[in-house]
């Protein structure tokens, strides 16, 4: 049974992003592509989102947008260099827990929200993204996990950090909009609903019995809560299948 080869735009990037710094192309006018990356990964940060005009990108460069394909095939390749060069930032010291792991790829997102609107569907497969998850498999390997179980934990270490950062991101974007983010914001809203539904802690006795409690400190309060559910849910993982496996052995 043959393989299927690959599509040319397919073999291009992925030459790109594997391609060793200070090999890159550099044109007369000493335009790079690390510096159309860099460009373009600024104004996505200030823009909070993936369309980033590769016009808006040509007008800092002092070139224009039709120069730039001389670099990049488009969009999307663009977004594929962008997303691998990002995870840069990640590091390569190993992490000396899954949760600090989780925690560095919290912080990567934090400082580009964008990366969120990459679908994990869509994989990049640069050098970069590939160290983080190399690092990730450090932390877990050493268990002696089941691969199946590695396999699962490792998705959720990239899908938890992500939906924390989606909270902290809108908590935060509704703050800079000038919404309350803090713990006053809930005051109201409790208050309006105490009034339409009296019966609320009868019909929902469990939900109320969790209670609502305003975390300290100066962190926005929706903020803090999705830092200390992450490292409780990855806790929580860890501690689960570490359980099971002592269970399997003494079996």
């Amino acid at each position: 049974m043959g393989t299927t080869a690959p599509q040319p735009r397919v073999s291009r990037t992925m030459s790109m992003l594997w391609t060793p710094p200070g090999e890159e192309h550099t044109s007369q006018t000493g335009l790079t592509l690390a510096a159309i990356i860099d460009t373009a990964t600024a104004i996505a940060d200030e823009r909070g989102d993936t369309a980033v005009p590769l016009r808006a990108i040509g007008k800092r460069l002092g070139c224009s947008a039709m120069a730039l394909y001389t670099y990049v095939d488009g969009k999307d390749e663009l977004l594929d260099l962008m997303y691998d060069r990002a995870h840069r930032e990640f590091g390569t010291a190993a992490p000396v827990s899954v949760i600090e792991w989780t925690e560095r790829l919290l912080e990567l997102y934090l400082a580009h929200p964008w990366l969120l609107d990459i679908a994990p569907a869509r994989p990049v497969l640069g050098p970069h993204q590939q160290q983080a998850f190399e690092l990730l498999l450090g932390t877990l390997v050493p268990y002696g996990f089941d691969r199946r179980d590695v396999v699962a934990i490792a998705s959720s270490a990239y899908s938890l950090p992500a939906a924390a950062a989606r909270t902290i991101v809108d908590a935060r974007r509704a703050g800079s909009a000038g919404e309350d983010d803090g713990e006053p914001s809930w005051n109201p809203r409790l208050e309006a609903l105490a009034a339409a539904a009296p019966d609320f802690a009868e019909r929902f006795p469990l939900a109320t019995g969790l209670g609502h409690a305003a975390p300290g400190g100066g962190v926005p309060s929706m903020e803090q809560a999705a830092r200390e559910n992450l490292r409780r849910s990855v806790e929580l993982l860890v501690a689960g299948a570490s359980d099971r496996e002592d269970s399997a052995d003494a079996g």
